[in-house]
């Protein structure tokens, strides 16, 4: 779990949060460390396909925590900025298996794993697919007005949780569009992701 030991200033009614990573801007990023929250198994749509009895993919969705924070004044925008390294499998030669732009959300996926009767070319993908080092620097604001009540909050990104033969791979999706934040009741709360 990545938590903000940074600098925190205030300025114009907004709380900046500044992780070390970004703070030192140093040559190597540095590794961002990612916890993995529930993952749900993604149905294909009835009568498609089977789960994996009969050596078909199992797509799985999870919440993955980039950072951390505890909400200490009310009444301020909440701005930080997320950088670093992340060792992942990409998770844009799946949107390649539906022809979907990389900036498309985790939800348009899935919408395109349920109706894959085949999973020819989605098998054959992850069967290739090997770790790699995913640069990562986005900026993500959240209002005032959504943090009333909220003590903590974990910000981050969708996970898809792919099995197959017994071997699982993770995709973590780092796009807006699969971007959110949780506050402690696990209650979504608005955030805006602009990648640098």
């Amino acid at each position: 779990m990545a938590i903000i030991t940074g600098a925190v200033a205030f300025a114009a009614g907004t709380l900046a949060v500044t992780s070390p990573a970004s703070a030192a801007r140093s040559a190597t990023s540095s590794a961002i460390d990612v916890t993995h929250g529930k993952f749900n198994v993604i149905l294909p749509n009835s009568g498609v396909a089977k789960l994996a009895d009969d050596g078909n993919i199992t797509a799985y969705h999870g919440f993955s925590t980039f950072q951390y924070l505890t909400i200490q004044s009310q009444g301020f925008d909440l701005e930080g900025r997320i950088q670093g390294t992340l060792r992942s499998y990409n998770y844009k030669s799946l949107w390649q298996v539906y022809n979907l732009p990389s900036s498309s959300g985790w939800k348009v996926w899935a919408l395109s794993f349920k109706k894959d009767t085949s999973q020819s070319v989605l098998k054959e993908t992850f069967r290739e697919e090997q770790l790699i080092n995913v640069n990562i620097d986005i900026r993500f604001r959240v209002s005032a007005a959504a943090l009333h009540g909220v003590s903590t909050l974990r910000i981050g990104f969708e996970t898809l949780r792919l099995e197959l033969d017994g071997m699982t791979k993770d995709f973590t999706v780092v796009n807006g569009a699969s971007g959110s934040a949780w506050d402690q009741n696990n209650n979504e709360v608005p955030v805006d992701f602009e990648e640098i």
